[in-house]
């Protein structure tokens, strides 16, 4: 069920996800997306990792079914964020709505905020999560 939650109250549990440390086969970057996709009227999210000179590796989604596509025939809107640390690009957060202008300042500075949370965990407690994702891009090509 989807619930509008408040900007701060989404930082605080995402926050929480990342750093908190999971004994559970779920992915933290899953929960995330989870948690954003229920608490704002997000129909679609994922976060997308660098592999090869033009490939996108999908690292984690969640929201209605989506291919593991930059962009869904029903999106009518979209937040695409770098996930960026110490101007080292990461990957990309991508944002769907099957909504027309359905984002807002608040959404924009939100997601930029998780972007950020999000690149830190990949630098930190996450890099094997990128290890394996990496590993898994090089063997599918």
């Amino acid at each position: 069920m989807k619930i509008y939650c408040s900007t701060e109250a989404l930082l605080a549990e995402t926050e929480n996800l990342l750093a908190t440390n999971h004994s559970s086969l779920r992915s933290p970057l899953q929960e995330v997306i989870d948690l954003l996709v229920r608490g704002r009227h997000y129909t679609w999210m994922g976060i997308y990792l660098p592999a090869g000179r033009s490939n996108q590796h999908l690292l984690g989604a969640g929201g209605e079914p989506h291919p593991a596509q930059m962009a869904s025939p029903e999106t009518k809107s979209k937040i695409l964020v770098s996930i960026k640390l110490a101007g080292h690009e990461l990957g990309v957060l991508d944002v769907e709505s099957d909504r027309e202008n359905a984002f807002g300042a608040r959404d924009r500075v939100l997601v930029e905020k998780v972007a950020q949370l999000v690149a830190l965990f990949l630098t930190g407690p996450g890099r094997h999560i990128v290890r394996k994702a990496r590993a898994l891009a090089m063997a599918q090509s």
